[in-house]
């Protein structure tokens, strides 16, 4: 990290310290979170399961959160979003209490959609909160900084939780999970301050503009917020469809060993949390449009080269290029939205990006298995590429760029 970038990352530590908690809360509750991962579909097949009930219980928690986050962003909007992500913590809380507990399928099967409802409203809220602290000129970073927080989250608990669940049961990170998601709860309700703006420039008149149809037909209208969260859908779809799935049967192809399999993931997700915070620089200086473009216009390379590998190597390359790219494009799309919407409907635009980029993590398997089945996995991966670019056109083409426009919904 250059001089310049690490002055630009202490002056954003200074401007803001309700961010900041928001960061180490959400950094600890996703700790918590992925805890799980790792020992869940080994706790289901306790329960005597077929793998087809193991695998809907780990894609059921997308199911409450593609009717969840649009609604979430509109409570962010009305009641505030720190009183949203403590709510969240209660409810992740219950879910885990109920799962350590289950006594069955069905029950775990119910917690897994109650923590899909939770988490919705948490990752809504958190985003809500996120903008509502920043401005156009540090928002990329701000969001690249808080999306970072939970991706390392993310990376630190799944070895946690295996460790725990070696030694004490497959119970036992559940339990921890529910003191986490407990603790950060009632931190967040106490501490987190609400972070709506309550001075003049928000004017009663424009608030009576915010009523949920206004909101959305303000959205609606917006080229620009259709796209970009079209490339949200796309950017899930890409991550459940290629990264997630495709990856794996494209490396057994090729004949790699699993190592080198999960050496690969592993390097897609370092290069996508390496590139994150230098993205948000960037987007803050050049503007949001003419960074996430090039992105997307990038990562079709390293797509397309996954299938088209002929050794480890080129198989390497197209992971390095395919995450450098979606590291970029992660907190972007988001800091765009909130920089061409008005302050208080920044919930329910980023709850309705949230919506369709779950809607992408669904899609992203069921598509890329059914062309799978009718030509190739590798087929499925072009045509994901030749998606990808298809939106990263239309976005250049359509949208409008906030940094000069500051175009207000």
């Amino acid at each position: 990290m250059s001089a310049r970038t690490r002055m630009k990352f202490l002056d954003t530590f200074k401007e803001n310290e309700a961010f900041w908690m928001l960061c180490v809360q959400v950094f600890i509750l996703h700790i918590g979170q992925s805890l799980i991962a790792p020992i869940l579909p080994l706790y289901a097949q306790k329960f005597a399961v077929s793998t087809t009930l193991v695998g809907f219980l780990i894609t059921s928690q997308a199911i409450p959160r593609i009717f969840t986050s649009l609604p979430a962003g509109r409570l962010a909007d009305r009641v505030g979003a720190n009183r949203l992500l403590a709510a969240a913590s209660g409810i992740v809380t219950l879910s885990a209490l109920g799962a350590g507990l289950a006594p069955n399928y069905g029950i775990l099967l119910l917690t897994r959609l109650l923590q899909g409802f939770g988490s919705a409203i948490s990752h809504t809220a958190g985003l809500t909160y996120a903008a509502n602290v920043s401005q156009k000129g540090n928002r990329a970073r701000y969001m690249s900084i808080y999306q970072g927080s939970f991706l390392l989250g993310n990376s630190v608990g799944p070895a946690i939780g295996g460790i725990t669940a070696e030694f004490f049961g497959y119970r036992a990170p559940f339990f921890i999970y529910t003191v986490v998601a407990f603790l950060v709860g009632v931190w967040m309700l106490l501490r987190l301050p609400d972070s709506r703006r309550t001075d003049e420039e928000v004017t009663s008149s424009t608030k009576e503009k915010t009523d949920f149809a206004g909101s959305m037909q303000s959205i609606i209208a917006q080229p620009g917020v259709l796209l970009v969260s079209l490339i949200g859908l796309f950017a899930a779809y890409t991550r459940a469809g290629s990264r997630n799935m495709a990856l794996a049967l494209l490396g057994e192809e090729l004949g790699l060993s699993e190592s080198q399999i999960g050496l690969t993931m592993t390097v897609i997700f370092i290069m996508t949390v390496l590139s994150l915070y230098i993205a948000g620089n960037l987007a803050d200086r050049y503007g949001t449009k003419a960074i996430l473009v090039p992105s997307w216009l990038v990562l079709p390379i390293g797509l397309i080269l996954l299938p088209a590998a002929q050794n480890f190597g080129i198989f390497m390359l197209g992971a390095v290029i395919y995450g450098l790219a979606a590291g970029v494009g992660t907190p972007v799309p988001v800091a765009y939205i909130a920089n061409v919407v008005r302050e208080e409907s920044q919930g329910i635009a980023l709850g309705f990006y949230r919506t369709l980029t779950d809607i992408g993590m669904l899609l992203g398997p069921v598509v890329m298995g059914w062309i799978g089945d009718r030509a190739s996995i590798g087929t499925g991966v072009w045509v994901n590429a030749g998606l990808v670019l298809v939106v990263a056109i239309l976005f250049y083409l359509f949208a409008p760029n906030p940094k000069k426009e500051n175009e207000i919904a």
